[in-house]
């Protein structure tokens, strides 16, 4: 594993993208190939030194889990057709994730991962609620992201050696005792759950853990 580090800034998601903090401090993105690469050391110190809402992870784990998306704002928002042209894609009108469109993919539901896209050799212009653009339109503006929903600081944080600042267990605690669930360990792997049952263990929801499963 290379000693590079990502800096996710959760406040900032837009739909299940995870938004990054961009080179040398110039804001968030969506867009992977724009963050700020931070060795360990680095990721640490401004994990030490940061806010609840800044989550360092491994850039490995994430570009691993990359997935192309197209946002609607740099697409044209109606049909268009080239002369000569024998590759199309084609996405739903009106339909997003975050701010990222649904192509059409070669069965099944529409996807918005840009790689699933079909590849067509001509636009059917009279479908309704489909807008067509040629391939090469949409795959200029592709952008890498990735889906927060993927994030495992198990894996992501603790596995690529990075420490939870003494601060942030102190808050995440304080954070838990008002909402008024216990802290439980799983039997099984140990891994730390909260839930409101002060007397038995609910369960783990690590799927290595045969028999703690939540009912």
């Amino acid at each position: 594993m290379s000693d590079r580090f990502y800096m996710l800034c959760t406040r900032e998601t837009v739909g299940n993208n995870a938004s990054f903090h961009c080179q040398n401090g110039n804001g968030y993105s969506s867009d992977i190939d724009r963050s700020h690469v931070y060795t360990q050391e680095e990721a640490q110190r401004s994990w030490n030194l940061g806010r609840e809402i800044d989550q360092p992870v491994c850039a490995d784990n994430v570009d691993a889990l990359a997935v192309w998306h197209v946002d609607c704002q740099r697409i044209p928002a109606e049909s268009v057709t080239v002369p000569g042209c024998d590759a199309y894609v084609a996405y739903k009108k009106g339909d997003w994730n975050g701010n990222d469109v649904y192509w059409l993919q070669s069965g099944g539901l529409p996807t918005d991962d840009f790689s699933k896209a079909f590849v067509f050799l001509a636009a059917n212009i009279g479908e309704p609620g489909i807008v067509w653009l040629p391939f090469a339109t949409a795959d200029a503006v592709k952008r890498r992201t990735f889906n927060i929903n993927e994030l495992n600081r198990r894996t992501m944080v603790q596995g690529a050696g990075l420490l939870m600042p003494d601060w942030l267990k102190k808050h995440n605690r304080r954070q838990a005792t008002r909402s008024g669930k216990v802290r439980w360990n799983c039997p099984c792997c140990g891994k730390i759950s909260w839930q409101f049952n002060p007397y038995d263990f609910d369960g783990c929801r690590d799927y290595r853990c045969e028999g703690w499963r939540p009912q």
